[in-house]
């Protein structure tokens, strides 16, 4: 099925597929609230269907980099550029910003995979131990990539992933930053065991080790999702 949506005035068409992660809310917030510059060479980390890669060519970048270790991403990826008469969108199948370590560019643009737990019970889900391991990676692969000066990272980050953790990275990687903007979201336990057995009881353990950010409202947990813009620092 073809969906339509419209972000800061243009609009887009997405086909998804069983295979391929699903554009939500958090998707919909970074399209209508990143700026794209005419002519920015951007990357869209995690391309997914393509959604963000796609509604960044749309809003005037030049050339659109669109990056996912998942054949069938990048295959919808390339159908629903063809849907939106989009000839300037690339694909490359690899992890995290690999596939442009020897490139400069003006834009990266990700929601990467952050849920914490023991184990990998999903790769487009998954974040390592405290849900870190795959922002902390593209936190220093971007500061080799992004131009000096004007070079802008668009991060969403969820408050289960170790929010002290990912701050110091950005510091130590020459990145300041501010948010844009914050979604919350439930700590629904159906809903969060359902992607694997023992997930709740596991974000609640890092919880009681301070190592993550939870809410507590009416008997029910809530947590932030912060949208940063990034920019060098030094």
């Amino acid at each position: 099925m073809i969906s339509h949506s419209i972000h800061q005035g243009v609009k887009i068409l997405i086909e998804t597929h069983d295979k391929v992660y699903k554009p939500g809310l958090l998707t919909e917030t970074i399209c209508n609230k990143m700026v794209v510059n005419n002519g920015d060479i951007a990357v869209d980390v995690g391309c997914g269907t393509g959604y963000i890669g796609i509604t960044a060519s749309l809003l005037g970048a030049g050339k659109v980099i669109a990056i996912d270790p998942c054949k069938e991403a990048l295959d919808c990826t390339l159908r629903n550029a063809s849907l939106n008469n989009i000839s300037n969108l690339f694909v490359c199948q690899g992890v995290e910003l690999e596939p442009v370590k020897e490139k400069t560019v003006d834009l990266i643009i990700t929601l990467p995979p952050q849920m914490p737990f023991s184990f990998d019970f999903n790769p487009e889900r998954y974040g390592g131990c405290d849900g870190t391991d795959v922002i902390i990676k593209i936190i220093r692969e971007a500061s080799a990539v992004l131009k000096k000066k004007t070079g802008r990272f668009y991060l969403v980050h969820s408050a289960l992933a170790n929010p002290e953790k990912v701050r110091e990275a950005l510091n130590e990687n020459g990145f300041s930053w501010q948010t844009v903007e914050t979604v919350e979201k439930a700590l629904i336990v159906s809903d969060i065991n359902f992607l694997t057995e023992g997930l709740f009881d596991y974000i609640i353990g890092l919880y009681d080790k301070g190592l993550i950010e939870l809410r507590k409202k009416h008997g029910r947990y809530f947590y932030p999702v912060w949208f940063y813009l990034i920019k060098r620092s030094k």
